[in-house]
């Protein structure tokens, strides 16, 4: 199991600007202030790149707002955009107690890595797992919080943290949960088989006008969601594609 995350092996950056990251974390972790005043002051230490990630999920959440559905997180790790979408559900639809946001995840690394993937030691099964105690539980209570931090927090527990492989999870959740739809569905799995059998359960079941958004799709040191696109999707799903204006690596379907 790899515990090296990708942004500190693979990056763009000058030497300079990596040396300038690592100060900002120095100091992010030294700063001299109270817990409050340090929780005010988190722009002081987000990067660029950070932002132009929050902005990117901030406008796909924009897309869905007239729509009806839930949230699927596939592959959430560790959970952060799901805590984004929350947020900014209390942000732009406080009063929509029915965006249910729902995350899976097997917290225990990749799976379903196959001779159509491009495995390396980065990207394989069991990488990105995480370690400790158990992730799902922290993130469940993590949901929990920001809904009570938020508007009308009286009104929470709407999220679900689900546990294990999605080609199992999400046909379970359907079955369990026949009158849901979904809105706007995150991918990052990066396995061939899971990504299709993912995104298979979850077009059934996307609305109209909803949005399909996968965060490695022209990558191609991790093939598996352009594979699944050229193969299975283009020419076969009615939809228009697109990219983030402000994180390029981010593109997405609407479904038609």
């Amino acid at each position: 199991m790899s515990k090296t995350h990708e942004s500190a092996v693979m990056s763009y950056s000058h030497e300079e600007s990596i040396d300038a990251r690592m100060q900002i974390f120095a100091l992010m972790n030294s700063y001299p202030a109270s817990d409050a005043e340090k929780e005010r002051s988190l722009g002081l230490f987000l990067r660029g790149s950070l932002l132009a990630r929050i902005l990117a999920i901030a406008d796909l959440y924009k897309l869905i707002v007239d729509i009806p559905g839930s949230i699927f997180d596939v592959g959430t790790w560790r959970g952060q955009t799901a805590v984004l979408c929350e947020n900014l559900r209390a942000i732009f639809e406080p009063l929509h107690f029915n965006r249910r946001i729902v995350c899976f995840d097997t917290f225990e690394g990749y799976q379903g890595f196959s001779d159509k993937d491009k495995a390396t030691e980065l990207h394989r099964d069991g990488t990105y797992a995480l370690s400790g105690a158990d992730y799902a539980e922290f993130l469940r209570r993590l949901l929990v919080l920001h809904e009570k931090s938020n508007a009308m927090g009286h009104n929470h527990g709407k999220h679900q943290v689900i546990k294990g492989d999605c080609r199992e999870t999400i046909p379970r959740f359907f079955g369990e949960n026949p009158n849901e739809y979904v809105a706007l569905a995150f991918f990052d799995v990066n396995s061939y088989e899971p990504t299709l059998k993912a995104f298979e359960q979850i077009w059934a079941r996307l609305v109209p006008g909803g949005v399909t958004a996968f965060w490695q799709l022209t990558r191609n040191t991790i093939p598996a969601e352009s594979r699944v696109y050229a193969e299975k999707i283009l020419g076969k799903h009615a939809h228009t594609l697109h990219r983030s204006a402000t994180y390029p690596g981010l593109c997405y379907l609407v479904k038609r």
